[in-house]
C-alpha cells in the first residue's frame, strides 16, 4: 500500500475562503475512495486552526469539522506534529507529497519523493 503525505497550509483557506475548503473535502473523498490501495497521511499546519482563529476565519467551525469527521472516521492518519523534524519523519516513511506549498516539499525533493502541488482551482 502507498502511502501519501498530504499537507495543508493556512494560507490557501484564508485567502480562498470556501475554495479551499471545498477543494479539501474533494480530495478527502478521493483518496477515501482510494484507501483499499493509498494510505493517506494528512498533515494540516500545526498553526492552523489558531490562524483561522486570530483572522476571524468564517468557515472555522466547517474546517474543525471535516478534521474531526477525518479523525474518526480511521481510513487515513492525522498527523498532529507541531515539530519540523518529527513531521519529516513521517514525511520519509511516505511513497510521495501532495498538497501546498512548504518547505517539506525540498525535503521530499531531497529523499527523491515524487511531489505534486495542490491546486485550489483545479476540480
Amino acid at each position: 500500500m502507498k502511502k501519501i503525505f498530504y499537507y495543508t497550509d493556512v494560507l490557501p483557506f484564508l485567502s480562498r475562503g470556501e475554495d479551499a475548503i471545498d477543494k479539501l473535502i474533494i480530495n478527502l473523498e478521493m483518496f477515501h475512495e482510494a484507501a483499499d490501495s493509498i494510505r493517506l497521511i494528512w498533515h494540516p499546519w500545526s498553526g492552523t486552526e489558531k490562524y483561522m482563529e486570530n483572522n476571524d476565519f468564517l468557515l472555522l467551525d466547517k474546517y474543525r469539522g471535516i478534521v474531526k469527521a477525518y479523525r474518526e472516521a480511521g481510513w487515513g492518519e492525522l498527523d498532529e506534529n507541531d515539530s519540523f523534524s518529527a513531521v519529516v519523519e513521517v514525511l520519509h516513511g511516505c511513497d510521495c507529497y501532495y498538497g501546498d506549498m512548504s518547505d517539506l516539499i525540498y525535503e521530499a525533493q531531497n529523499v527523491g519523493l515524487p511531489v505534486m502541488l495542490q491546486n485550489v482551482d483545479a476540480r
